[in-house]
């Protein structure tokens, strides 16, 4: 999970933002249970913001406050949402 989530984090710093949604979502697909799905759902809106898909990214990190409350993502994610508003 952990090499995955770096593979997908790879391609976001490329900018293959499609590249990088694609390979998070294998993570998440494959290791449900990692505790790299957080990082991997905030990279995801990360990376659904830069292809200007905003309703999708809020949608994203709406659900990891949600579903993974008190890691570093949801905290990351909850200062996001608010800069969206």
């Amino acid at each position: 999970a952990n090499a995955q989530y770096w593979i997908g984090y790879s391609h976001f710093a490329q900018k293959d933002y499609k590249g990088a949604l694609a390979q998070q979502q294998k993570l998440i697909a494959v290791y449900p249970a990692s505790n790299k799905v957080p990082d991997a759902l905030f990279n995801i809106a990360a990376s659904q913001l830069a292809l200007n898909d905003t309703a999708a990214a809020r949608k994203t990190l709406k659900e990891i406050v949600a579903k993974h409350p008190g890691t570093q993502a949801a905290t990351l994610a909850a200062r996001r949402l608010a800069e969206l508003k």
